[in-house]
C-alpha cells in the first residue's frame, strides 16, 4: 500500500471520529448514548472518544435516576482495562467489584 493511500486512510478515520465526537457532544438522548457504548462490545471506538462517550452517558444517566447494570459493568471494565494506576483507576476497580458482589 502506498504512503499516500495510508495517509488518506488515516485522515478519513480522523474525520469519521471527529464527526463522531461532535455527534456525541450534541446528543442528549441517554438511551442512544448507552446503546452506542453497548454495541461497541469489542471496544473499537478509540480511547479518547469512548471516554467522552462514557462520561457523558454516565453523567446523563445518573441525572435521570440510574444506569443499567450492563452499562455500569462496561463502563468500569473499560476504565480498569485502560486507565493508568491512580485514584480514578482505583475507584473503577472498587465500583466493578461492588457490581459483581
Amino acid at each position: 500500500m502506498s504512503e499516500a493511500k495510508v495517509d488518506a486512510d488515516v485522515e478519513t478515520w480522523r474525520d469519521v471520529f471527529s464527526k463522531f465526537d461532535k455527534a456525541v457532544e450534541e446528543c442528549s438522548d441517554v438511551d442512544m448514548l448507552v446503546k452506542c457504548l453497548l454495541e461497541d462490545d469489542l471496544w473499537y471506538i478509540p480511547f479518547d472518544s469512548r471516554m467522552k462517550l462514557m462520561e457523558k452517558s454516565e453523567s446523563k444517566a445518573e441525572s435521570l435516576g440510574g444506569c443499567s447494570l450492563e452499562f455500569l459493568a462496561d463502563y468500569y471494565s473499560f476504565k480498569t482495562a485502560f486507565l493508568d494506576p491512580g485514584k480514578e483507576y482505583d475507584d473503577a476497580v472498587v465500583k466493578l467489584d461492588e457490581l459483581f458482589q
